[in-house]
Order: C-alpha cells, then sequence, then structure tokens
C-alpha cells in the first residue's frame, strides 16, 4: 500500500468493529437459516443480500475515488482495495487465468467465518455475501461476469475462495 493509501486507510476510513460485525452477520445468517427450506435456497438469499450490499458499497466507493480499472483482469486491484477498505485486510491472494476471463480471491483469514465452523450442512457458502458484492460491482461496472464461492473456512476448507468468471 503506497503512503497515500497508509494515510487514507488510517485517517480517513470510517471503520467497524469486527466483533459487531461477525455477530450481525451471525445473526442474520441465522435468521435466513430459519425461514429458508434448503442449502440452495440459504445461499441465494444470501448472494441477493450481498448484491444490494454490494450496489451502496461501490456508489459510495465510486463517490470517493471517480476513476476505475478498465478491463476485467485489471479490476481484480479495484476489488482488492475495496475489500481492504470494508473488512480491514487485503486478500491472501489473487489468480488471473492466462485468457484473463478468471479470478480468484483468497482469503486464509476471512473475517466473516472467522470463528465459526459448520460441519451439519453440506453445500453451505457461509460467506457467499462476498459474492454478491461482487456481482453488483461486476454489473454496475458494465462487466458480464458471475462469482460463486469455492471454498468456506467455516465448512472445513484452509481458505476462503470466490471466483470471478468473465462470461462472453
Amino acid at each position: 500500500m503506497s503512503v497515500k493509501g497508509k494515510i487514507a486507510w488510517n485517517l480517513m476510513t470510517t471503520k467497524v468493529s469486527k466483533v459487531l460485525f461477525q455477530a450481525s452477520y451471525r445473526e442474520l445468517m441465522n435468521l435466513v437459516m430459519s425461514t429458508s427450506s434448503s442449502v440452495e435456497e440459504i445461499n441465494r438469499k444470501m448472494k441477493d443480500i450481498g448484491f444490494r450490499v454490494g450496489e451502496t458499497l461501490l456508489m459510495d466507493y465510486a463517490d470517493r475515488i471517480r476513476e476505475h480499472a478498465g478491463d476485467f483482469a485489471e479490476f481484480s486491484k479495484t476489488l482488492q482495495l475495496a475489500y481492504k477498505v470494508n473488512s480491514g485486510q487485503f486478500f491472501t491472494n489473487i489468480d488471473i487465468s492466462d485468457n484473463k476471463k478468471t479470478i480468484k480471491f483468497t482469503d486464509a483469514a476471512c473475517p466473516i467465518c472467522e470463528g465459526v465452523s459448520i460441519s451439519d450442512m453440506p453445500g453451505l457458502q457461509y460467506c457467499v455475501l462476498v459474492s454478491g458484492v461482487f456481482d453488483a460491482v461486476m454489473k454496475l461496472r458494465g462487466f458480464s461476469a458471475e462469482s460463486y464461492q469455492e471454498s468456506c473456512r467455516a465448512l472445513g476448507d484452509d481458505v476462503c475462495t470466490w471466483t470471478l468468471i468473465l462470461r462472453e
């Protein structure tokens, strides 16, 4: 991060308590789980919520930076910065495919599912809200892309991974 970025992060970026965020997210997830009949329905509802959150975040972010990357692969840097601003940390890794049409974001210390362990709901994408945010950002930026959560620490995976795929 540049000096300018560090100053902005420390002085200008509004922060939320991690414990408050995690507690709120868990209660939202509990509510969605209790009102859904399947894991697929839970995943869909949480991704839809993430999309609406993403719309709000992008509008706020766009008002502040006024510039965006031009192509899909380059936009990974913008998403990395947005993740830092909104979660307090960078993704652990970002992989871009050779054809520049697939981006994988990995977080080995995901703040959403930290401390959560779920063993009785195969297929649940606990952090799928991030996929919804990605979908909103891509749509609002004019990219025809879709995203999904590939792995999740809450379900026993080593890392949380989200994949974005540019459609033709």
